[in-house]
């Protein structure tokens, strides 16, 4: 791999976590604070009230060790930063943008679950390597560290809003990115994945299952690819649709179509499903022979698919022959040069409408 090579595949993974909506609170988003009990909290997630791990796959990345010296710190009632939610005023529905972690931890705790503390020098000693199920025992001598759990009051900031309007889902877009840039930072699709469920987000997921989509991006079975694959799906269709719309700001841009589509209806899905796969299926067995290609850029292979799902039918009737060589002179184009990239960005409005019509054109009939 050349410098330049290396240069744009570091550019292009930058796309995935770039935040270009830069949105300001709008005016009838209400921001307050509140104290919550953990016995609440946890009533609220055993409900369903409160969402602590939506359908987005945060990971729970605290250790045990982490998550035990957080509870010995609620024990001895040291100071506890602020939490985050989100709460829809229209379904009564939460959701955790900022403290998964320190929220996960009160759950694990207050369950009961097989958990055994660590054993650590720097915590309560009557608590250090004790089952949680020991501690919740009512005829417990410990029990009374559960029931401190229990009535403790956590401090949260809560964001009432409506899930319905794009203006506040775009501000809570900015507000996961703001919030959860340390640690594990979360890229836009993780949060996409979040804020915009539905059976939209639902089909992308699946999608991504698909064997020959895979093979394509050489997915291997047990690799995380932390959602950056369903982000490309979604891309395939957000630029199939509206490419010409396009206004310069990918994660805004992309933000906007999974909030118009979000729930879409049984029929529409469906056909999305069909266009997508024969479009991958097309690609996989024209270009590429049926196995896993040669590595080529992110913005190549997304072009690629838009322009053989744009001119699906004759595509499908080209020799295999013919469908390559247009394929080989879509790669020598100067739009995919990693040089031009580079000097020109790859998410600029013209140059992104520039390179997907050459790639609409090279398929064209």
């Amino acid at each position: 791999m050349t410098n330049n090579e290396k240069a744009l595949e570091d550019l292009e993974n930058q796309s995935f976590e770039n935040d270009d909506s830069n949105e300001v609170p709008p005016s009838d988003i209400v921001a307050y604070n509140e104290l919550r009990s953990c016995a609440d909290l946890f009533r609220m997630h055993q409900k369903g009230i409160l969402e602590i791990q939506p359908d987005f796959q945060r990971k729970v990345v605290w250790k045990d060790s982490d998550q035990t010296r957080f509870i010995d710190s609620l024990i001895k009632q040291l100071p506890i930063p602020s939490m985050c939610f989100s709460l829809d005023f229209k379904t009564q529905k939460w959701i955790v943008i900022d403290g998964l972690q320190r929220i996960s931890a009160i759950v694990r705790f207050l369950k009961g679950a097989d958990w055994k503390l660590s054993k650590l020098d720097d915590i309560t000693p009557a608590i250090a390597g004790k089952s949680v199920a020991a501690i919740k025992d009512e005829d417990s001598d410990l029990h009374k560290y559960y029931g401190l759990i229990e009535n403790l009051s956590i401090p949260i900031t809560i964001l009432r809003c409506d899930y319905t309007k794009k203006e506040h889902m775009e501000y809570l877009f900015t507000i996961f990115h703001r919030l959860n840039s340390g640690g594990m930072r979360l890229n836009n699709q993780e949060i996409r994945n979040c804020i915009y469920e539905g059976s939209f987000n639902t089909m992308l997921k699946e999608l991504d299952q698909f064997s020959i989509w895979r093979r394509l991006n050489k997915m291997k079975p047990k690799e995380d690819y932390r959602f950056t694959k369903q982000e490309l799906i979604l891309r395939f269709f957000t630029f199939s649709d509206k490419h010409s719309k396009y206004s310069g700001g990918l994660s805004k841009f992309l933000n906007t179509y999974m909030q118009d589509n979000r729930n879409l209806s049984d029929e529409k899905i469906n056909n999305k499903k069909e266009f997508f796969t024969k479009t991958v299926e097309c690609v996989d067995e024209k270009i590429f022979d049926k196995r896993s290609p040669p590595k080529i850029s992110i913005t190549l292979m997304e072009a690629l698919l838009i322009g053989v799902g744009k001119n699906l039918d004759s595509v499908l009737n080209m020799t295999q022959p013919e469908a390559k060589r247009r394929f080989s002179e879509l790669q020598n184009t100067p739009h995919f040069s990693s040089e031009v990239l580079l000097r020109e960005g790859l998410s600029k409005r013209q140059r992104v409408i520039d390179r997907l019509n050459a790639a609409i054109d090279v398929f064209a009939s």
